[in-house]
């Protein structure tokens, strides 16, 4: 008890330089804290529009799609029907769903350009594509109608709107010269311009039926958890392997290479931002403990003199950095938890790389990355008081005395 209300009384007794200490701490703590929340955030949006539009939860297809070769575009594809059995086994699967796409030309007439061509359930792609945006009329229903959903970008290259008549160039799976005429029923917006700008959804029986064919380039799976996905991927690759060796299933991590960039990207930056606020923390706590030792050499003196040990000495100014670090740490979280409030409220809207969307910029608050910041600031405080402190505990009891006089 005499301790930590020497602890108190030294603090007190130096207001400044406390203050900066607890300042120094706060600040490190709070930046910490929002960058990791703001890097978490990002991710779980990249994370949603990828497993919940681009890839689904999980797809599935045979090994020649996943790494083609010469192989005819026949041989690449696979029926539905083959993977019944593996969805009425799981009941984790949600839904299953076929996708079939190609690469064509698009005319309206006027112009023409190039576009990826994607054929989907019209029932099921919905309960897929959550992040897709209706923009201009509707999304194609499942009466088998010659219809397409734009994307709003291609749409505006091509001068199209609801009701439209375009034309589809390719090939069928035979290398056969095809076209066909469709209405467009709808414009959409998928947040990202790779997707804006090239992609045409149409139902899946009009895509089999202009490149004749009953199959699919691949399968979407649904599960009722995003987190069943990956649990589950070497499971369904076991059962395929005994079932049907030619196909093989990605989860959607696998697939969002993106993703997987962003997050290595945020790691490191995160990683780098820490260590120069850690060091300047460090060295500012330092500088801070050694003048502190200086103008307390007396003290630490008398101290001496009167029995106390080395240990003492340096337990009593841990003892004081502690007291120090914890009031620094909870100023952050609240400094922390307030910014956080302040950027919600303000609504800032800006644009991911990438994306045609704006989104609007939200910071999670993590208690993992509080617990994560206190760490890291309780540590390195502790560290640069031990420094100066364990030099302190050796001044020779003597010479110390004279600063006294």
């Amino acid at each position: 008890m005499m301790r930590l209300k020497l602890a108190v009384r030294n603090i007190s007794r130096h207001r400044l330089r406390s203050l900066l200490s607890i300042s120094m701490i706060a600040g490190a703590v709070t930046a910490v804290i929002l960058f990791q929340g703001f890097s978490s955030y990002s991710l779980a949006a990249l994370k949603w529009i990828a497993a919940e539009n681009q890839y689904g939860n999980m797809q599935i297809a045979s090994h020649k799609y996943w790494s083609p070769g010469k192989e005819s575009r026949a041989e690449r594809l696979f029926s539905l029907s083959d993977l019944d059995e593996l969805k009425s086994e799981m009941p984790q699967i949600e839904r299953l769903s076929g996708r079939l796409s190609f690469f064509g030309l698009v005319s309206n007439g006027d112009l023409s350009v190039g576009g990826k061509v994607i054929g989907v359930d019209p029932v099921g792609e919905p309960k897929f594509s959550k992040s897709m945006r209706i923009t201009e009329g509707r999304f194609f229903d499942g009466s088998g109608a010659k219809e397409v959903v734009v994307g709003r970008l291609l749409a505006k290259q091509m001068n199209v709107k609801e009701g439209d008549n375009i034309t589809v160039l390719t090939n069928t799976i035979d290398g056969i010269m095809n076209a066909m005429d469709l209405t467009v029923a709808g414009l959409f917006s998928a947040g990202i311009d790779e997707i804006d700008g090239q992609v045409i959804y149409m139902p899946l029986s009009v895509t089999q039926e202009i490149l004749d064919t009953q199959n699919v380039d691949i399968a979407v799976l649904k599960f009722k958890e995003l987190e069943m996905a990956e649990a589950n991927l070497n499971n369904i690759n076991t059962k395929l392997e005994g079932t049907h060796p030619n196909l093989f299933a990605r989860s959607w991590r696998d697939l969002a290479v993106l993703f997987r960039q962003v997050d290595k990207f945020y790691g490191v930056q995160n990683r780098l931002i820490e260590a120069i606020l850690l060091a300047l923390m460090f060295l500012g706590i330092l500088n801070t403990v050694s003048m502190t030792v200086v103008e307390r050499t007396g003290e630490i003196g008398t101290l001496r003199a009167l029995g106390e040990s080395r240990k003492d000495i340096v337990s009593q100014f841990v003892l004081e950095s502690v007291m120090l670090s914890l009031i620094g740490i909870v100023c952050g979280i609240l400094i922390s938890a307030g910014c956080i409030r302040i950027v919600e409220s303000v609504k800032i809207m800006t644009e991911m790389p990438g994306a045609s969307t704006p989104f609007q910029i939200k910071i999670f608050f993590q208690w993992g990355s509080v617990l994560y910041a206190s760490l890291l600031a309780s540590v390195t405080t502790v560290v640069a008081t031990m420094i100066p402190a364990l030099r302190a505990s050796r001044l020779d009891i003597v010479e110390a005395l004279r600063k006294n006089i």
